[in-house]
């Protein structure tokens, strides 16, 4: 599947027209609610995502690129993934990765039900080891719980 439209094509559509907007909204949540709906996964509270977004063209704005995360989010809620799409489930922060593709362009979505999957790139990206990890989630382990104390 193609990458939904970017921030500049959804303003020229809305532009021309409030129904060429409207209708490409609804292609694309529609799109993306039937392809979610195949993989039968549920999350019932609070998720934390990760957008790895493959461009063939990194001459894009990062932000023009990332706003067709909203089709995505959309279609996600829609098929019941998540229950809902709005700041009561989806916690921050949202993570957006860009990645060079020779091929396609595509997106990964990673959910998850705890942030600690987010930990997993920033070691990786910065090639910690094993144990570095495993000290990095105690810290943050520490410090919800004093938080929450």
């Amino acid at each position: 599947m193609e990458l939904p439209p970017t921030l500049n094509e959804i303003i020229d559509a809305a532009r021309e027209s409030w129904q060429k907007s409207a209708t490409m909204k609804k292609q694309w949540t529609n799109k993306i609610t039937a392809f979610v709906a195949e993989c039968e996964i549920k999350f019932l509270g609070q998720v934390w995502l990760e957008f790895h977004w493959y461009l063939t063209n990194f001459a894009r704005d990062a932000d023009n690129v990332a706003a067709a995360s909203k089709f995505i989010m959309d279609g996600v809620a829609g098929a019941g993934t998540i229950r809902n799409d709005n700041l009561t489930v989806i916690q921050s922060p949202v993570i957006h990765y860009y990645h060079r593709s020779s091929k396609d362009n595509g997106v990964i979505l990673r959910i998850s039900e705890s942030p600690d999957f987010l930990l997993e790139n920033i070691l990786n990206v910065n090639n910690y080891s094993y144990f570095a990890l495993r000290e990095c989630q105690q810290k943050i382990s520490k410090f919800i719980y004093n938080e929450n104390n």
